[in-house]
């Protein structure tokens, strides 16, 4: 059986669809070659490293019939590797595999959904050549250090841990699909759950938390837009936690903590306004706080000293 190859280049991409006698596939190098049955058999399209096909309904096997949802098993011939979407125009849920695999039947889709795989699924798709004069984008995976990378990005994207089927599904990618780290964070930038974030909502917490109180305009503005360009909390968090506010903030609370604790009162004005300035000014911390204390007339009184 002929397959269909598919050239490197721009614009519509089904008229450059050609017949390959069988020799020449498997001469040729830096491709991916599509089934239509699992086990790398029926229909095949050969899609060269360069090459990307927007809608897969396009495409047409030797008997006129579309290849899109039909694709059922992937192979790979030189240093390349392969995102397929599960829409037209590289939509829906999504995937790099950069490894033969004989049925994506195993696989499930991106979003999760546990009833659907990748098997059949498959609407549009692109190529990519890998570097061969430097590692493979393939990353062998520890099952303990995938599971630790794919908490992380739960927290850090999520903000919350990963339930069972999340872990299983995102150890999987990491482990037999060769992920990096970064192409599972990418996978967490496209997911419905991190662009429908309740972004406000995050932007107030993280300024009550680190600054002690709600966002400004301009602030909230700005954070609106790094959160929807990909910015994760943790990020936020920490960029605002480099401030000089913050700094300020950190040292209230420590210095109304001790207070607390050995005068048993709230600081009174100049006493925060002094230790404030001896924090940041002066690189005082807790425990130089908590020695100009003892030192005080007012705790020798209340130790009854």
């Amino acid at each position: 059986m002929k397959p269909l190859r598919l050239l490197p280049a721009s614009g519509f991409v089904a008229a450059l669809l050609l017949a390959l006698p069988a020799a020449a596939q498997r001469s040729a190098t830096a491709r991916a070659i599509f089934y239509t049955e699992p086990g790398y058999r029926g229909e095949s399209l050969v899609v060269e490293a360069g090459a990307v096909v927007e809608n897969l309904e396009f495409v047409r096997d030797r008997r006129g019939r579309a290849l899109n949802d039909r694709i059922s098993s992937v192979r790979f011939e030189g240093p390349v590797r392969a995102a397929i979407f599960e829409h037209s125009q590289f939509r829906g849920a999504f995937t790099w595999i950069s490894r033969d695999i004989p049925d994506l039947s195993a696989h499930s889709l991106g979003d999760q959904r546990s009833a659907e795989t990748w098997n059949e699924n498959v609407s549009s798709l692109q190529v990519e050549a890998l570097k061969t004069d430097g590692p493979r984008d393939f990353v062998a995976w520890e099952r303990r250090d995938a599971e630790r990378a794919v908490r992380a990005t739960f927290r850090d994207y999520l903000g919350r841990d990963p339930d069972a089927q999340g872990l299983r599904f995102y150890t999987g990618r990491l482990m037999d699909a060769g992920w990096s780290e970064e192409q599972l964070r990418d996978a967490f930038r496209r997911s419905d759950e991190f662009r429908t974030r309740d972004v406000d909502a995050i932007i107030r917490k993280t300024y009550r938390e680190v600054l002690g109180r709600d966002p400004d305009p301009s602030g909230l503005a700005a954070y609106r837009r790094g959160l929807g360009r990909g910015m994760t909390e943790p990020q936020m968090r920490a960029e605002l936690g480099r401030s000089r506010e913050a700094a300020e903030f950190r040292a209230r609370e420590t210095i109304t903590r001790v207070y607390r604790e050995m005068l048993k009162r709230d600081p009174d004005a100049d006493g925060l306004a002094t230790h404030t300035k001896a924090f940041l000014e002066k690189g005082w911390d807790e425990g130089r706080l908590r020695e100009a204390i003892r030192r005080g007339d007012e705790y020798r009184k209340l130790r009854g000293n």
